[in-house]
């Protein structure tokens, strides 16, 4: 049966066969240039449906099996030419986001065993690498995260109810005709003209908590006060109808409502969303009680629309950092798969709920 994936399940493919046809990864830089500095690819291991393989590159690609049984020895030139074909197909895709078969590469794949496209989706690293390191001279076995500007710009974080923030309406109260009246602007930006409504109403957004305790933890984790920066952010980006991450930082540094000494320079908003975004991209999800540890040891690899592969390795952490950094904005998910955008009421209160979803630019 033929194989099929979405642009960016094939990009995952297409990084094995590239990474296997060069031997090498360039690391890049916060706006995706193409750096001088590269690590040799010595092998890549995938979990194929019942077993896992090891794919060495010595003159050939040795295709090994967990036992240690050669399976297949493949030529090197192959799978560039194959990476070639595959990322032709993946720029043609399918209309939207949808699955589509690509059967030119059927007969390859089967030379070289490969049963699925993607990786377990529960897991961070989406391919696992032994490269040289130069940073230490050892050959480690890395976990890589691997994201696609192939297609459909991909999500760092995807909304899902564990990621709802609840806000407080404070400054003045609403009778019920002004709620439904409220509740019931739509359009394509409804959730950021509610908000504005709310505040021209004299009114104002004051994050409460994240019901979900665990992603709450997570967060706290990462900083104590995080959910309430976070919290602070999207309801200013909503109201300011930009929703670029870098520049919500920026206002948000400007009015410092956590009152931090900034008289010395220190950055400490921008610090927290960095550190922030690098455990979404490399092990921290909303639902899943997090210890800290990443899952993509290695770091972060990115498909290029142009086809270029480039990695961010954890030891540059810098880089990984700008570029999620500057590569970022909040996104309004589909409201009507969510409990977001509606003003209602407890009590004598009234309240507001955003759902956090982080996509690519």
């Amino acid at each position: 049966m033929a194989l099929t994936a979405n642009k960016g399940e094939w990009s995952e493919l297409y990084v094995l066969f590239k990474l296997l046809g060069e031997k090498k990864i360039h690391a890049g830089d916060g706006k995706l240039n193409k750096l001088r500095v590269f690590y040799p690819v010595l092998s890549i291991i995938r979990d194929e449906l019942e077993r896992h393989l090891e794919y060495f590159i010595e003159k050939d690609i040795v295709i090994i099996t967990e036992n240690g049984n050669e399976i297949s020895r493949i030529n090197v030139h192959n799978f560039l030419e194959q990476s070639k074909v595959l990322f032709s197909y993946i720029q043609q895709g399918s209309k939207g986001d949808g699955a589509f078969e690509i059967p030119a590469i059927d007969n390859f794949l089967n030379q070289i065993h490969c049963k699925k496209v993607k990786a377990k989706s529960h897991d961070k690293a989406d391919i696992h690498i032994v490269i040289h390191d130069y940073h230490t001279g050892m050959e480690p076995n890395l976990g890589f995260s691997i994201k696609s500007d192939a297609g459909s710009a991909p999500t760092l974080l995807n909304a899902s109810k564990p990621t709802t923030f609840v806000f407080e309406i404070e400054g003045n109260s609403f009778d019920e005709y002004t709620i439904n009246t409220i509740n019931s602007i739509s359009g394509k930006r409804k959730m950021q003209d509610r908000v504005n409504a709310i505040v021209e109403k004299g009114a104002k957004l004051k994050f409460i908590n994240i019901p979900n305790s665990i992603f709450e933890n997570n967060l706290r984790m990462i900083d104590s006060y995080l959910p309430e920066i976070v919290g602070w952010m999207m309801a200013d980006s909503y109201l300011m109808r930009d929703m670029n991450i870098k520049k919500a930082v920026d206002r948000i540094r400007k009015e410092n409502p956590l009152n931090y000494n900034l008289t010395n320079g220190h950055d400490y908003y921008g610090y927290k969303i960095k550190s922030l975004m690098v455990c979404i991209a490399l092990g921290m999800l909303p639902a899943t009680r997090w210890n800290g540890k990443y899952e993509a040891t290695g770091g972060y690899i990115v498909v290029k629309s142009d086809g270029d592969v480039i990695c961010f390795h954890i030891y540059d952490r810098n880089l990984l950092e700008d570029y999620l950094f500057c590569n970022t904005k909040f996104e309004t998910p589909k409201s009507s798969r969510y409990e977001m955008g509606q003003i209602y009421k407890r009590g004598d209160k009234y309240f507001f709920n955003l759902i956090l979803q982080i996509r690519f630019i």
